[in-house]
């Protein structure tokens, strides 16, 4: 799985990728345009892959569906950050915005908003994920607006 993690301006990830609980090896997950914003993806690989390119060439047309008719449970979903800091969750069927101090997703979702809640930033949050979520692993990757 994935953890994606931002506050203040700077989004982190992990790097692991993972099939069935086995590390296959490792990924970028998150990516900044030429305007700043920031996004990443977690879940299918795929998936997370056409959401970023979407992304990168300017969010034309209709964002990449995270629905997976083999995998009717799927969890797939990407995130933009604004450089207003506007939260942008892409999920099966559409988008919620939302305002929030911070904001993560992916397994070690739970790790990272308590640390981030505690104090810590977007990279010690993926730390802490990582650090405690057996699914989240690899080099911590940042971005910054």
């Amino acid at each position: 799985m994935t953890i994606i993690a931002y506050k203040s301006g700077m989004m982190a990830a992990d790097s692991n990728a993972t099939s069935s609980g086995t590390i296959v090896g490792f990924s970028n997950k998150i990516a900044r345009n030429k305007k700043g914003d920031l996004a990443g993806a977690c879940g299918d690989a795929i998936y997370g892959h056409a959401f970023r390119q979407w992304f990168l060439k300017g969010e034309k047309g209709d964002p990449p569906d995270a629905t997976d008719p083999g995998k009717p449970d799927s969890s797939s979903n990407g995130v933009i950050v604004r450089c207003n800091g506007v939260v942008e969750r892409f999920e099966f069927k559409g988008k919620h915005v939302q305002e929030c101090p911070y904001f993560a997703m992916g397994s070690g979702r739970d790790t990272a908003l308590g640390a981030m809640y505690a104090g810590a930033t977007a990279a010690q949050a993926v730390a802490a994920a990582i650090a405690h979520d057996i699914a989240c692993g690899g080099a911590i990757v940042i971005l910054r607006h």
